[in-house]
């Protein structure tokens, strides 16, 4: 056996419902979870952190076949925030917590 290969990240692609659309998210790492919360407690602005938040929504996001998506296909920060409500993005940011922690049905169930 080579223990090198348990370095391959799981990227196992998991739909989930987020604004209004079904799509394929991956599970982030360890980390990239902890970067995340390590910079959101850094953050004192709203809009900043609003932002850190969708970054990690837009990062996690992956193809049906588990593949990243081309930058162009994916929309900016921007244009989420311009067109969703501050609790859609919420949920969205947290369900890709919750698959990346363990599994969505899980994490929704409690």
């Amino acid at each position: 056996m080579n223990y090198k290969s348990l370095l391959k990240p799981n990227s196992a692609p998991t739909e989930i419902p987020a604004l209004g659309q079904k799509v394929f998210v991956r599970r982030l790492s360890s980390t990239e979870l902890d970067d995340y919360l390590k910079a959101i407690d850094r953050e004192t602005d709203n809009d900043k952190l609003n932002v850190l938040g969708i970054e990690l929504f837009l990062g996690a996001l992956v193809n049906e076949d588990g593949s990243k998506p081309k930058k162009t296909d994916l929309p900016t920060v921007a244009e989420l925030l311009a067109v969703h409500a501050p609790g859609d993005l919420k949920e969205a940011v947290m369900d890709v917590q919750r698959n990346s922690y363990g599994t969505l049905e899980t994490a929704r169930k409690n």
